[in-house]
């Protein structure tokens, strides 16, 4: 006979561990306990040595679905009193200190076998709106401390019935110990509203809701992470009064479907692609629109060739998406600001006719937007990482104990403790105060609940960022993107890094966006070229007016369109050169954003950025129209100091001359992202022949742009190449984070 102390870290908690550990235990005639502690499990196992032994190697072989175990520690006991058989006991907040740092389950989506319950007329769960077990449901939405205990989340308030409380102890259930087990008759509750009218019941709420939607409505949802607005995208009055409601005049919506048949019904997916929809996280995932006489209004997607298209991740979507078909699902928020969460801040939406709410009363402690992804060059791409991805870490190249602050844009902080770094989640523009409060509640609370103890903070360079802390190291906004991919990919050896985007705070004080950067483990990030700088008008306008951007281009190159250039301002073109002139809110700025806005603008394809990256956004569409590229370049000017300019003077001159041939404005755009693709290759081919790199890293908000990262990673590789990108974090400013993390890391 043997008695063990047995400590096992990694993600234990919160997917069903410590029954699996008792199921085992019970099977092998082994007594003792099993508990939570602090993030991690200890269990204390007493019987034959061999029984023991194998119930040490099935921890890690036959761990539950969900799971992964970093570190198993055995320690030999002698007790006094060894008991009688093998009991969960209540979780503790005092268990020793382990070196490893803590991982907490994400929401969890509901499991098959809970689908089947819910479909069953003979199950007591038959359509219970929040069926789950150990092996699904929210997580850390609903998360107040740990360890994950019904005590530490949102659930406490809802006392669990008899009927609950036998399944919760009975051996072998499904639901033994699952701590967000509830049922019709002792769990949270739906409420439907609209206008003074109100509701309460699952089902009775439920049918409302439907009806609402399928008459053309808007209903707000409260899901697992915040409330959506959900509408029907056939309806084309639905889908104006929702632009209306969000203040969103263009952006693409995304689309809820049932299941996968449904999707491959009005998507284009591939294998990759649907394990991407299947995926745990259940992510927003952008799919190729398929041309059908079923699609949807032509608003719900606008331009776009994708369809943002998501899977349930909740009995609530499975319920609704199959009684009433794909629904438009999006977040329910104003434009810019964050996910709405309280139900009382969700009904002052009521005051519109066409608005109903379906709530519920169990608490959402973090606000969870939902992650996007897509397949790109056989490769996930990342653009968005909240509901399902958050809190789990990442992994890190090596030991350290910081906070990286992110950016305002797009706001992501990360702690990074030992070799894992911990993003948050999604906290939109920290100009928003909501936001902006919101990521300093996240700051704290993720501080406190993962014991985090950040020895340096790392910060953007710019000097009016709100995400800036007193007396933190500081680093430049596109380096921290070029080392984002270099910590995700762990790469040694010299790197050439593209950074593309919109906006930076440059060292020199200009805006920085067009920024290429030498790397190796041995020196500081070397800028070695960029767009050659051109003044243009700053604040607002310079960031979402086109037009006042490809005036400062044609001004700054000293170009005239002809009349025959449809969208032209000529009375506007001179004020603003008159303004250059004089200096009149003026920047220099190498952005790649800026131009993207100017050549959109001279194409006249969008000249206002109604959100962020519109023009740019509108140029890929238009391109992604037809296969034929026009004919166009950019020059590589040797300043000599030792920076390369990529030019945009001839390119100006060249799309000016295409135009006024009458030349397509589809294939010109193509022509645009192709020539900015060769100005790439050439580039590196360059920087191979003079610092012997063959390893590329490419970041940024630009390359978020699929013709253009498909075009420059095929022609590089085929220049053999090693092309590295941005996977698991954004290459836009929600991965910022992550490079700025690994920028103070000592890597002796």
């Amino acid at each position: 006979m043997v008695t063990k102390k047995i400590v096992v870290t990694g993600l234990v908690q919160g997917i069903g561990f410590r029954p699996f550990v008792a199921e085992l235990a019970e099977k092998l005639n082994i007594t003792g306990w099993v508990r939570n502690s602090d993030g991690i499990v200890t269990c204390q196992v007493s019987g034959e040595a061999s029984a023991v032994g194998a119930f040490t190697k099935s921890l890690r072989t036959d761990a539950p679905p969900g799971a992964w175990i970093e570190q198993i520690k055995e320690q030999v006991l002698f007790p006094e009193q060894i008991p009688e058989k093998f009991s969960i006991i209540e979780s503790s907040r005092q268990e020793e200190q382990t070196k490893q740092s803590i991982v907490l389950p994400a929401d969890l989506p509901t499991c098959e076998r809970c689908e089947s319950e819910l479909r069953d007329p003979f199950n007591r769960r038959f359509r219970h709106p929040f069926i789950s077990c150990t092996s699904c449901g929210p997580r850390y939405s609903i998360l107040e401390e740990i360890p994950y205990d019904r005590l530490s989340i949102s659930m406490k308030r809802f006392l669990m019935c008899e009927d609950c409380k036998k399944e919760y102890n009975a051996r072998g259930d499904v639901r033994r110990h699952a701590q967000t087990i509830a049922c019709k008759a002792c769990g949270p509750t739906l409420t439907y509203k609209k206008g003074t009218e109100a509701v309460t019941g699952n089902e009775q709420a439920l049918t409302l809701a439907i009806d609402h939607l399928k008459v053309g409505g808007i209903l707000a949802v409260k899901d697992i992470g915040g409330y959506h607005l959900a509408a029907d995208p056939f309806c084309e009055e639905a889908v104006k009064e929702l632009r209306r409601l969000k203040g969103r005049e263009n952006k693409p919506f995304a689309v809820l479907f049932a299941d996968p048949d449904s999707v491959r019904k009005y998507c284009e997916a591939d294998a990759d692609e649907e394990a991407l929809l299947l995926n745990p996280a259940r992510p927003i995932v952008l799919l190729k629109q398929k041309k059908t006489e079923h699609a949807f209004c032509p608003n719900v997607c606008g331009n776009s060739p994708d369809i943002g298209a998501m899977l349930p991740c909740n009995p609530v979507q499975i319920m609704l998406s199959e009684a009433c078909g794909p629904l438009i699902m999006t977040s329910a928020n104003i434009t810019g600001e964050l996910i709405t969460t309280e139900n009382d801040q969700m009904e002052q939406w009521l005051v519109e006719d066409s608005v109903a709410v379906l709530s519920h009363d169990r608490p959402i402690v973090t606000p969870l937007d939902d992650s996007i992804v897509r397949i790109v060059c056989g490769k996930r791409q990342t653009l968005r990482r909240a509901r399902g991805m958050v809190p789990t870490p990442i992994p890190f190249p090596m030991e350290a104990q910081v906070l990286a602050a992110g950016g305002d844009l797009k706001a992501c902080f990360c702690y990074v403790e030992g070799k894992r770094a911990y993003l948050s989640q999604h906290l939109g523009d920290l100009a928003e105060e909501s936001c902006f409060m919101q990521y300093q509640k996240e700051q704290i609370r993720m501080k406190q609940l993962f014991h985090f103890h950040p020895k340096q903070v790392i910060c953007d360079l710019h000097p009016l960022y709100r995400s800036k802390a007193e007396g933190a190291e500081l680093i430049q906004h596109h380096k921290a993107h070029v080392l984002s991919v270099v910590a995700e990919h762990d790469l040694c050896g010299r790197v050439l890094g593209f950074a593309f985007d919109g906006t930076g705070y440059g060292e020199d004080g200009s805006i920085w966006g067009s920024e290429v950067f030498l790397w190796d483990e041995k020196t500081n990030l070397q800028r070695v070229a960029h767009l050659s700088p051109v003044k243009l008008i700053g604040g607002d306008e310079g960031a979402k007016n086109a037009d006042t951007i490809l005036y400062g281009y044609l001004y700054a190159n000293e170009l005239q369109p002809s009349e025959m250039i449809a969208g032209f301002d000529r009375e506007r073109a001179q004020i603003v050169a008159q303004a250059i002139r004089l200096g009149i809110n003026t920047v220099t700025s190498t952005s790649m954003g800026r131009l993207f806005d100017a050549v959109s603008a001279l194409l006249d394809i969008c000249h206002y950025n109604s959100y962020e990256g519109e023009a740019a956004i509108e140029l890929e569409n238009l391109a992604a129209t037809v296969d034929e590229a026009y004919e166009l370049s950019m020059e590589l000017i040797e300043t000599g100091d030792p920076l390369i300019h990529m030019d945009t003077g001839s390119l100006f001159e060249e799309l000016l001359r295409a135009l006024e041939q009458g030349t397509d404005r589809a294939v010109i755009a193509r022509g645009f992202l192709y020539a900015l693709a060769d100005a790439i290759v050439t580039l590196s081919q360059k920087m191979r022949e003079r610092y012997h790199v063959n390893q590329i890293a490419l970041s940024g908000g630009t390359f978020l742009n699929r013709i253009l990262l498909e075009r420059v990673t095929a022609l590089l590789e085929e220049n053999g190449f090693l092309v590295y990108r941005n996977e698991l974090v954004p290459p836009g400013d929600g991965g910022l984070c992550l490079g700025q993390a690994y920028a103070f890391v000592d890597r002796k």
